[in-house]
């Protein structure tokens, strides 16, 4: 009996071990995340051009030949490199469709993570080391995918395009997408395009409640406020202190609100959000999306910063810097603001708001990051909707999809000014703030990655056999 009961056992263990074993085809994806994850794409101590070429010798060695294939490096920046590759569709007149990754990371330095950041551990159902989320798990998803596409001879209806690209990050490297548009832009343009963006929302107890599509995204400008007097000695304090006249305005600001502007994505985000949110902040929501102008759901929504952020541009203050010598008037006050604009925004506008609300000529207002595109969000077509939906129903039957806008920004933003509409899609689900993306031990489950890859995989091919 005590034989049978071992047997027993040991044929349960080795059941379960087989089953979170992952597939042949999870096991060459794998395979393939951790090389990506491991190759440094960092700006300080890394190479986008080494990962590039990682990735281009998978999909020479998959069949794609050098006239679908290309690694694009700007000149002068060798470590920028970006690669592009294309599956070509039956019909050449049909819209391409573009899946888009970037490859680089932030930095991450050893002494302060738990794990080597460019090793990738898989621990306790997660996978951790820097880039696993941010943007390396999809980078890997479209490589896999289109080396397995042109592996079974899979022969679309339009051109399938993959751009890798690097500089989406920091902008003390080349952005490879706002690049390649201006110098390639044959090799990354389409009719539609899925980026980073969006994934699904997880429940504490781990269940699904949404998966989300993103439309559209806030713009990150940098305006720096400005103040100067002749100074002196502070012995003889006088009642122009550049500090004082600063704060005045600081403050000014921190007390406004920018007008609520709802969009088509944002109404329809707090509608589909309600019944899940529930409760009073789920009543808000509702009362929002069929009044964008009730002013008790604005005030109630206003108090959770994620809302906030998404139903109105804001600017908030990140750096102070004043004076010269503590034993004299201060010349000189500067104070930072980061604004994020809404689509449609533009710089000016914001700009001359915030003249407005300062009221005071003697502070100057300098955009100090350049004028950043503020295109609308792309829409929400029937089509792809439907498409996204159903395969979503296959899924995560009990989460539905819910359309969001972005209060960061991605480098869909330089891809749908130059006329290319682009989606936030990824299917990888996880609870709020769990992945740490840009912060220490970022990580992702490892059953979200495996499952977004499927759910990436059904839309894409879908996709692929549509012509528009």
């Amino acid at each position: 009996m005590r034989g049978m009961w071992a047997a027993m056992a040991a044929l349960a263990l080795a059941m379960t071990a087989d089953a979170q074993a992952p597939r042949p085809d999870e096991a060459a994806f794998r395979a393939l995340y951790e090389e990506l994850v491991e190759i440094d794409t960092s700006p300080s101590t890394g190479s986008c051009t080494r990962a590039a070429e990682a990735m281009a010798a998978h999909l020479r060695a998959a069949g794609f030949g050098e006239a679908d294939l290309r690694v694009i490096v700007p000149e002068g920046k060798p470590d920028d490199g970006n690669l592009t590759a294309v599956l070509r569709g039956s019909n050449p007149r049909a819209g391409a469709l573009l899946l888009l990754a970037h490859i680089d990371v932030v930095d991450a330095r050893r002494e302060d993570w738990e794990r080597d950041p460019f090793t990738l551990f898989e621990e306790n159902g997660y996978f951790y080391g820097r880039g696993t989320i941010d943007d390396k798990a999809m980078a890997a998803i479209f490589a896999d995918l289109m080396i397995r596409l042109k592996r079974e001879n899979f022969r679309p209806r339009r051109d399938v395009k993959l751009a890798l690209t690097c500089g989406e990050e920091t902008s003390n490297r080349v952005n490879g997408v706002r690049y390649l548009l201006e110098h390639h832009r044959d090799l990354i343009d389409a009719s539609v395009a899925l980026n980073e963006g969006a994934g699904g929302i997880l429940r504490a107890d781990g269940t699904p409640l949404a998966l989300n599509i993103q439309a559209g995204e806030k713009v990150h400008q940098v305006f720096v406020l400005e103040t100067t007097n002749p100074g002196g000695h502070s012995s003889r304090p006088r009642a122009d202190n550049a500090i004082y006249q600063l704060n005045a305005a600081v403050a000014r600001i921190a007390a406004h609100d920018f007008p609520v502007a709802l969009n088509p994505v944002t109404q329809s985000f707090f509608a589909r959000m309600a019944d899940l949110e529930g409760g009073a902040l789920g009543a808000a929501m509702r009362a929002l999306a069929a009044d964008p102008t009730n002013a008790e759901a604005i005030a109630q929504l206003s108090r959770e910063p994620s809302y906030n952020a998404m139903m109105r541009t804001t600017c908030i203050a990140t750096r102070l810097d004043a004076g010269h010598a503590p034993n004299a008037l201060p010349q000189r006050a500067r104070a930072t603001f980061s604004c994020r604009l809404l689509p449609g925004h533009a710089s000016d506008a914001v700009r001359a708001e915030l003249a407005r609300v300062i009221a005071d000529p003697g502070v100057s207002i300098t955009l100090a990051n350049g004028a950043q595109p503020t295109p609308p969000p792309p829409p929400l077509t029937p089509a792809l909707m439907r498409t996204v939906e159903r395969h979503g129903r296959h899924f995560w039957p009990d989460a539905p999809l819910v359309p969001i806008m972005l209060p960061g920004a991605t480098d869909g933003r330089f891809l749908n000014a130059a006329g290319v509409p682009t989606y936030g899609l990824s299917g990888i689900f996880s609870t709020p703030d769990e992945t740490n993306a840009h912060g220490l031990n970022e990580k992702v489950r490892v059953a979200s990655v495996y499952r977004g890859r499927d759910f990436l995989d059904a839309v894409v091919r879908d996709l692929a056999r549509q012509s528009r």
